[in-house]
């Protein structure tokens, strides 16, 4: 079933879909709207693809009037990639946005967007950050993608994929969303394009990505988890080797990505191991991924002394939450 409602004609500049793909999130789908609602440039228009959904996901969306609003349903689901490649596929937009049911965007992400693509409309991607942290090395402008991806990997920016603004024929160039990536699926459809030349970032909070027990994150085990973090570092490093020239350049993808994951991989075993799971469990992932996690440097070593922690302990986990919540509130006591 599509329902079909037409953008305002009066309406001017590149025309962008925000794509909401969702499955019996009713609750939190309404507010997801609203929020692509509010934006502050006019251009654009909503796609809904509702996975056949059993809740009352129609519902909500029939409270919706808007011209701007357009909703496909599934009849069957279809799973998550492939209902998020139906969304690029159905896209009418210039540029597209993908929005995940359970995410909100701030009103001024296109307007910033849009923006820098007035100045260089060959990019194929803008970026924008998912917390307040900004970056200390690169303001607001284009810039060569390369530069925002090793950022990225630095984690001196936080990027989520619904803060980002793609160009919808580059990303149909290449394939959409790789099923064979079920965590990592998102970044290995709009990495490689930060290594296509320029890219525009915005070096502000424009998005806010939900962390939550019902997330598809945490459908997935842990051993995904880190096998597609993995993966996913070979392939943009090998894609890097085959369109970057500068050797230093191409090096430096590999290894601050490989660190990237690295340190995630740690983050993954300890919320793996906070959640219950046993030391021996714990300690085999670590044995079978004792490569990639050797990639780790001993600064984040450091910073990750406390996920490590987690990691080997027996039954200290408790104590260990409260000694660092102890001193947490004691540094901002200033004692």
């Amino acid at each position: 079933m599509l329902t079909s409602r037409s953008v305002s004609e009066t309406a001017s500049g590149p025309l962008v879909t925000i794509a909401i793909p969702t499955f019996n999130r009713a609750s939190w789908l309404k507010d997801c709207v609203l929020s692509a609602l509010s934006q502050t440039y006019q251009h654009f228009e909503i796609l809904v693809s509702d996975n056949a959904s059993t809740d009352e996901t129609q519902q909500v969306l029939r409270e919706f009037s808007d011209r701007r609003l357009r909703i496909v349903r599934q009849q069957t689901n279809i799973g998550l990639l492939p209902n998020w490649n139906a969304c690029l596929a159905g896209a009418r937009g210039d540029y597209v946005i993908f929005l995940s049911d359970d995410d909100r965007i701030a009103p001024w992400l296109l307007e910033r967007c849009i923006g820098l693509v007035e100045k260089d409309r060959q990019i194929p991607i803008v970026i924008t950050l998912s917390s307040d942290h900004a970056s200390q090395y690169l303001e607001t402008g284009i810039w060569d993608g390369t530069d925002i991806l090793l950022g990225y990997f630095r984690d001196e920016i936080s990027i989520n994929t619904c803060g980002i603004m793609l160009r919808t024929d580059a990303l149909r160039a290449r394939g959409g969303f790789p099923l064979d990536f079920p965590h990592a699926a998102d970044f290995a459809a709009w990495a490689p394009l930060l290594l296509k030349g320029k890219a525009g970032l915005v070096n502000a909070s424009c998005a806010i990505c939900n962390s939550h027990l019902a997330s598809e994150t945490e459908r997935l085990g842990v051993e995904q988890l880190l096998l597609d973090g993995w993966k996913v570092v070979d392939l943009i490093s090998n894609l890097a080797d085959d369109s970057i020239d500068e050797l230093e350049k191409r090096r430096s993808i590999r290894l601050q990505g490989q660190r990237c994951y690295a340190r995630r991989g740690i983050r993954i075993l300890a919320s793996y191991r906070s959640k219950g799971s046993g030391l021996l469990g714990a300690l085999t992932l670590v044995w079978r991924f004792r490569r990639n996690l050797s990639h780790i440097d001993m600064e984040s070593l450091f910073r990750l002394r406390w996920h490590i922690a987690i990691i080997l302990c027996t039954r200290q986990i408790g104590w260990i939450r409260q000694l660092k919540q102890f001193i947490g509130i004691r540094r901002r006591e200033g004692r």
